[in-house]
């Protein structure tokens, strides 16, 4: 029954993307479409539409558990959830020939017939979920994530043009273009050119646009195209001017200069399938320029502030990273992420954690000396950049790990059988540099600065719910940090307290710090 139900469910939602796909050839509401890919260029074709179609001014989307889990805040009562496709792959049983792993061929029984055996296969499938806007939540105030505007100091747009220039297929060279053009991309001479003495602003647009020309419509020696497959330049236009639009839009290049009127006519004489592959090659290759150019922009960054010549570099427009101690901790698996559209807080809580063990290994090694571990200036150096969740959870993944080891003390052991870590990719974070004598001592410390708080992630409280949209939503596992964070002050906030405390003292002789030992 609830297979049927959710065939119904998938079957209605293509056929709405299928007359959606016939209404969106309109100027305004291409644009609108284009705009929201902006935002979600790492979403299918598909989901994108129908993001556009049922909340086009949405800017960051997470299903309902995910934004109590991860975000510390929650959907607002009577908001309508964005309908779109999560994967839901299932196991089946097949029969096939069985192959004989030497020869690789099919083996044969007595009568010369091919043997057969069952195997299990996994068949692709979809199915309807809803995530919400955070427009539609209400909570802790998230971290700024957005990327920064390219309407600052000139760096900003040297930057831009430089990676800009490492993204283009081509060369990219300055001319004087007779005829008012602003630029183009000669596939006889394969490079692009741009009209000299222009505003920087729109140096970049133009350049933007010929890389898109450049990267969608190059054709290489050796490739060989039928004459009837080869798009008509008003649809190589309608391309490249939608990637161009698109890419704008994603770095807050102003773009009120597009202008799509022409879009229904292009469109009028096209079949469905046509206009969705055009849809689907403008909404990848923005996807990839705009993937590209971060990842570009942001060597760039790190390459100047690496150099000791360069001393005006604050401005380089770059995608603002929050702090690690800003990143929530993730706790689900890989596959959950990308059906629920949470990648993006897969990946940063991943990275944090392995960042967080290499933290914990280097502040015991370098607070290990003449056989003593100052433990308390080590985990103070650690707490400095990471949340104590994140600590936590890092090191409870390690002594998990480690039980069989007899050097983690047993009552370590039940305090990290207490906490839920996600198994998958959890070896990358395991602290295992360092001895796990001096780890122990560390985890002993860490405890003593906060056995109240540890004590309240461990065994969280849970919040009713009867929303509809998560009826069949797991049970919510770790949110108490919003809660501690009201009754107690972090961890940083004590350290700070107590240090600006103990200057105002001023004893007459300094007293050092009781450091736990251990010989190794």
């Amino acid at each position: 029954m609830a297979e049927n139900k959710n065939a119904q469910q998938v079957r209605e939602i293509t056929d709405k993307l299928e007359q959606g796909i016939k209404e969106l050839f309109e100027s305004e509401k291409f644009k609108e479409y284009l705009t929201t890919m902006s935002k979600f260029y790492n979403y299918s074709f598909n989901n994108t539409l129908l993001i556009a179609m049922q909340k086009p001014d949405a800017t960051l989307i997470a299903g309902y558990t995910s934004w109590q889990r991860n975000f510390d805040r929650h959907v607002m009562k009577g908001e309508k959830g964005i309908k779109i496709l999560a994967p839901a792959p299932y196991k089946a049983q097949e029969e096939r020939e069985k192959i004989d792993p030497a020869t690789q061929k099919p083996m044969l029984d007595a009568d010369g017939k091919p043997v057969t055996e069952t195997v299990e296969v996994m068949r692709p499938a979809f199915k309807v979920v809803s995530v919400f806007d955070v427009s539609q939540t209400d909570g802790k105030e998230l971290p700024d994530i957005t990327v920064d505007e390219l309407t600052g100091s000139v760096e900003n747009y040297a930057a831009f043009f430089e990676a800009l220039k490492q993204e283009s297929p081509v060369p990219i060279s300055f001319e004087d273009i007779p005829g008012g053009a602003k630029g183009y991309f000669s596939h006889a001479e394969n490079r692009i050119a741009i009209q000299e003495g222009m505003s920087e602003i729109q140096t970049v647009k133009t350049a933007i646009h010929e890389i898109a020309h450049a990267k969608l419509h190059a054709i290489k020696p050796d490739e060989k195209v039928a004459p009837e497959e080869r798009k008509d330049r008003h649809t190589k236009e309608v391309e490249a001017e939608s990637v161009a639009y698109t890419v704008c839009q994603r770095y807050g290049i102003e773009t009120s200069d597009y202008s799509f009127g022409y879009i229904a006519g292009w469109s009028s004489d096209k079949e469905t399938k046509e206009l969705k592959g055009s849809l689907e090659t403008i909404r990848s290759t923005a996807a990839e320029m705009i993937e590209s150019i971060d990842a570009k922009l942001k060597e760039l960054v790190t390459r100047r502030e690496q150099s000791a010549e360069v001393t005006q570099e604050a401005e380089v427009a770059e995608i603002s990273q929050p702090s690690y101690h800003d990143i929530p901790v993730y706790r689900e698996t890989a596959n959950y992420a990308y059906e629920a559209g949470e990648m993006d807080a897969y990946r940063a809580s991943r990275d944090a954690n392995m960042a967080c063990k290499e933290a914990i290994e280097a502040a015991i090694s370098e607070n290990y000396v003449d056989y003593r571990l100052s433990t308390r200036v080590a985990v103070e150096t650690v707490l400095e950049q990471f949340s104590e969740e994140r600590v936590q959870y890092v090191l409870a993944n390690t002594v998990q790990h480690n039980l069989h080891d007899g050097r983690y003390h047993a009552e370590n052991k039940d305090w990290a059988g207490k906490i839920s870590v996600c198994e998958e990719n959890s070896e990358f974070f395991i602290v295992s540099q360092v001895h796990p004598g001096l780890v122990n001592l560390f985890i002993n410390q860490f405890k003593d600065l906060l056995p109240d708080k540890v004590q309240e992630q461990i065994e969280p409280a849970s919040p009713p719910t009867s929303d509809p949209e998560k009826a069949d939503a797991p049970k919510q596992r770790h949110t108490s940090k919003a809660k501690t964070d009201q009754e107690k002050p972090s961890i940083r906030d004590q350290l700070k307290a107590a240090k600006a405390q103990s200057e105002k003292k001023a004893p007459t002789q300094e007293k050092k710090p009781k450091s736990k030992e251990m010989e190794i």
